[in-house]
């Protein structure tokens, strides 16, 4: 029988942060076998780097015995420039926004070739998927993530339209040319539409938040299940959202760190 072994390369901390990266939104809570396998590390050495992170509150341990992100990790997160500050700013907006449309108020950042959503406010406890604070977003599939990618560098593009681009639904977008078109529209018109592209059944709507700079560092959005969200309807009330935050930002000179290019 072969033993598997850490490769040399790999530092504690390599460990350690490969752990804490194999939880998303559809796997909050693993057990020691689920995150070896998907981690690829030895069991073994998944539980003795686990120990230590449950130790600092990086981790936590469920009723049923499997692991989950910590509310020390949530809290330090929080503690992002980007994360905090734009945050708070964005939530009344984001409040008034769910009330207008009845559609989960959303707030976007990019980060990577990623989006992130910072906040969101909804009612309904089966919201969309996109809509979950902490969930990421496929900067091609989601309204969201086309505004952020529209108005991302050159260099962020390329890389994204360079794939593969991850077909969720029969209606995503998944040619480089398909979507290189898709971001000069939303570039113009100044709004991103995606109705069925992440998931069949939502729709979302979104719009740019800039800082004093003009320079786009968010995206605020209205995502609800298509069967009750008109993108076109709610286009007005997201636009009105996102300028209104960009205002209060650049009156304010509130300074946002930005992704890279």
């Amino acid at each position: 029988m072969t033993t598997r072994l850490d490769p040399p390369e790999r530092s504690v901390l390599d460990r350690a942060l490969g752990i804490l990266s194999v939880f998303d939104g559809s796997q909050r809570t693993l057990t020691l076998s689920e995150i070896s396998r998907r981690s690829g590390l030895p069991v073994a050495t998944v539980h003795r780097i686990t120990g230590k992170l449950l130790e600092w509150g990086a981790l936590e341990r469920t009723d049923e015995g499997k692991y989950g992100i910590g509310l020390w990790l949530w809290k330090t997160g929080a503690l992002a420039p980007r994360c905090s500050s734009l945050a708070r700013a964005a939530h009344p907006y984001l409040v008034r926004l769910h009330q207008q449309t009845g559609a989960a108020g959303v707030l976007a950042i990019r980060d990577g070739v990623q989006g992130l959503c910072l906040d969101a406010v909804f009612h309904h406890p089966q919201s969309p998927a996109a809509s979950s604070p902490g969930r990421r977003l496929p900067l091609h599939a989601t309204a969201a993530g086309l505004v952020l990618l529209a108005h991302a560098g050159q260099a962020v593009q390329d890389q994204v339209c360079a794939g593969p681009l991850e077909r969720y639904t029969p209606s995503t977008i998944t040619e480089a040319v398909a979507l290189r078109r898709c971001l000069t529209l939303v570039g113009r018109q100044g709004f991103a539409v995606a109705e069925g592209t992440h998931t069949v059944a939502s729709s979302g709507v979104a719009a740019p938040v800039r800082d004093e700079r003009g320079s786009v560092v968010g995206a605020v959005a209205a995502v609800g299940w298509a069967r009750d969200l008109q993108p076109l309807k709610a286009v007005p009330a997201v636009l009105a959202a996102a300028e209104a935050l960009t205002r209060q930002l650049q009156a304010s000179g509130q300074q946002v760190v930005r992704a890279g290019a």
